[in-house]
């Protein structure tokens, strides 16, 4: 029970206490630190007031206005960091752009020759250097299959002159045995006539 009211106690405490200095806090470091708006805003509301007009303290002023000064100077010098961060970023992208159409030139230029074959001195697309070829393979084969019908018909007539000659060489052969038979007939006839002759006389 007495730590209960005791926790009550300190709770209200803290609550009273922390915007009582929160506040102190405030109202010493304004001037000091904080956006420039808020350094009016302590300013307009921390001055005194006649009639419509509000009389500023002067080191306040002078205050206000080196803080402005020096916020200034800083965007100043920031504008000029990102202004050299922008120049070298758009060196940087110009430079990339270069690099990207050498690139892409390369490129092109590689596919060009991928695509293409040197042929009797001059760059062809390889689907016409293809068709060249073919066109030459087809050429050459019909003119292989030409020769090798003449060649076949050449040895169809040799061979088929070969037995001609050879059944000619036999009939010769027959014929020649055939006039020496009869040569050897005729010569015994004519010995048989001779000595028919001879034995006559």
């Amino acid at each position: 029970m007495i730590k209960n009211k005791i926790a009550k106690v300190l709770f209200l405490t803290l609550l009273i206490y922390t915007p009582i200095v929160a506040q102190s806090d405030q109202d010493q470091a304004t001037l000091d630190k904080g956006p420039v708006a808020g350094q009016f805003d302590y300013a307009i509301e921390k001055s005194s007031k006649y009639e419509e007009y509000r009389v500023v303290r002067s080191n306040w002023l002078y205050k206000l206005k080196s803080n402005v000064l020096d916020s200034l100077a800083n965007l100043k010098t920031t504008i000029s960091q990102k202004d050299s961060k922008i120049d070298s970023l758009n060196n940087k992208i110009t430079t990339l752009n270069n690099n990207l159409d050498s690139t892409n030139e390369k490129l092109n230029k590689a596919i060009n020759q991928k695509d293409s074959i040197v042929f009797l001195g001059s760059e062809l697309p390889k689907g016409k250097y293809n068709s060249i070829m073919w066109g030459l393979v087809l050429i050459l084969a019909a003119g292989a299959a030409f020769l090798f019908l003449l060649f076949k018909r050449s040895h169809q007539l040799t061979s088929e002159m070969k037995e001609k000659y050879s059944d000619l060489e036999k009939e010769y052969d027959a014929h020649r045995k055939r006039v020496l038979e009869k040569e050897k007939n005729m010569a015994r006839q004519h010995l048989n006539e001779l000595n028919k002759i001879r034995g006559r006389d």
